[in-house]
């Protein structure tokens, strides 16, 4: 459990808390930023990656891993209102391992119903320390209108193979263990988030998102957590664009590349 803190901003999680998200593989709203500086600091990330030297891959449009060559995304995956929740949830030794901006322009359709699973091999038994926890932010309004995401509670206690790479990683057309199976037959729960806050989701929770019938572009960061004790890359990956940053603990393995700064040489807020 994490540590005590006199900020009720950055508190590790309560028993209840905890017990809710082994439960139903989901939680929050969790506050991280004040709504009115959510879209100053997004529009501080936009400026850096625009103009960021050591982009981690060769291409003009890259939405993935911008923690790396980003100051204001190193600091981001690494708050501690972020590390003292998922230190209850993961234990102290803790690293992310990916980053995705999703951005979802006005009139985009919703994404289908997923369920990731980089790291395969759970069981039932299987706990949020041994698992990939995501962290999904929000830095701009994510109400239905806006295309919030979506969550099936507990269903990350079973695989419904669901997911396929086609689709900006996934396809959800013909991906279903159970052609039978319905997910508006299953408890949905829409999460709506305001600018600056976020929620934590376990990878294997079943999830998808609205579409977004607003006005206005829907703006939210994704980071992936998992124990050093994973081992993220094979041999075959590029790792001269890929890494791993440690936000918490330490890496008692060494069998994953680590960044211990950005590629801009900025270190990394590890939370003590």
């Amino acid at each position: 459990m994490a540590e005590s803190t006199s900020d009720p901003a950055i508190r590790g999680l309560t028993a209840e808390q905890v017990e809710s998200f082994n439960a139903n593989g989901f939680l929050g709203p969790f506050d991280l930023y004040a709504e009115q500086e959510a879209p100053l600091v997004w529009s501080q990330a936009m400026t850096e990656m625009v103009t960021s030297a050591n982009k981690p891959q060769d291409s003009t449009t890259i939405t993935c891993d911008r923690h790396l060559d980003c100051d204001t995304l190193s600091r981001d995956i690494a708050q501690p209102a972020i590390v003292h929740k998922l230190r209850s949830l993961m234990g102290d030794d803790i690293m992310c391992w990916k980053t995705h901006i999703f951005e979802k322009e006005p009139g985009t359709s919703g994404t289908g119903w997923h369920q990731v699973e980089a790291f395969p091999a759970y069981t039932e038994e299987s706990t949020a320390a041994t698992q990939e926890l995501f962290v999904w932010t929000a830095f701009s309004e994510t109400d239905k209108e806006h295309g919030c995401l979506r969550f099936l509670p507990g269903s990350h206690k079973q695989s419904y193979n669901v997911e396929n790479k086609s689709h900006n990683g996934y396809d959800y057309a013909e991906l279903k263990l159970d052609s039978d199976w319905d997910p508006n037959s299953h408890e949905i729960v829409d999460l709506e988030l305001k600018a600056g806050q976020f929620v934590i989701f376990l990878a294997t929770c079943v999830h998808a998102s609205h579409a977004n019938t607003s006005a206005a572009r829907r703006v939210g960061l994704a980071s992936r957590y998992v124990s050093p004790s994973v081992r993220v890359y094979g041999d075959s990956i590029d790792l001269d664009h890929h890494g791993c940053v440690m936000v918490s603990g330490e890496d008692r393995y060494g069998h994953n590349r680590m960044y211990r700064e950005n590629l801009n040489g900025f270190p990394f807020l590890k939370v003590e």
